[in-house]
């Protein structure tokens, strides 16, 4: 039996009329490597490959997915960069005001979100495998 199509598919009602809506089926979520299960959220994104990019708390990934336009994620990235979105520090733990400050001990690198289907962990390694061989040419 094939999977069906797009077309063919029944769209959720989140994505119809909403221009930035993509399939998450066999997304490839990422999480911080700083990220612990204790937290009471994970963030995760997903980046596709027309440069949008969706965004869902890995804790509770039921409660829905924001998507971002190319310019739109840039736009947040340079206002995090700046500090924009910064927490106060009276509401952080001191490990964590420390890693808001850019003083954590170790640098935070983008990982594989242990919740990835298996097809969205076979498309990270082939994106690995590419990177790898891009960067020894």
């Amino acid at each position: 039996m094939t999977e069906p199509t797009e077309q063919e598919r029944e769209l959720p009602p989140e994505a119809k009329g909403n221009t930035k809506w993509h399939d998450t089926t066999h997304a490839v979520w990422m999480r911080s490597s700083l990220s612990e299960e204790s937290s009471e959220a994970i963030v995760e994104v997903a980046e596709f490959d027309d440069g949008f990019r969706a965004v869902r708390d890995g804790k509770s990934p039921e409660k829905g997915t924001l998507f971002f336009t190319p310019a739109e994620w840039e736009a947040f990235v340079l206002g995090a960069r700046d500090g924009e979105f910064d927490i106060p520090e009276e509401y952080l733990s001191e490990e964590e005001a420390a890693v808001q400050r850019g003083e954590a001990g170790s640098e935070a690198s983008w990982v594989p979100s242990p919740l990835n289907t298996p097809e969205a962990m076979a498309e990270y390694h082939r994106r690995e495998r590419k990177k790898a061989t891009t960067a020894s040419d």
